[in-house]
């Protein structure tokens, strides 16, 4: 079962990447990046550390129900806030 938040992240939150150039689900990418502040990650660089520890382990891949999670580099996650609408975040 999906978890309610992914839904509604998947719902408002506009991917802006062609489908045939993406690599990353953004709503993913957001879901994983809100768990790690929620974890105690305080900027990027520490969502980026808690995600390239975390997002593999199974208890996250299940929680998401999925069987393979791409983690963006740095750089590429630090353009995943950058093309994400704010307002719509919120």
């Amino acid at each position: 079962m999906e978890p309610e938040l992914l839904k509604i992240l998947k719902e408002h939150i506009s991917e802006q990447a062609r489908p045939q150039g993406r690599q990353y689900s953004l709503p993913v990418i957001m879901f994983l990046s809100i768990i790690a502040i929620l974890m105690g990650a305080k900027n990027p660089i520490e969502v980026y550390k808690w995600m390239k520890a975390n997002a593999k382990r199974k208890e996250i891949k299940k929680l998401l129900g999925v069987e393979f999670i791409r983690i963006p580099g740095r750089s590429r996650l630090y353009d995943f806030f950058e093309i994400v609408d704010k307002d719509e975040l919120e």
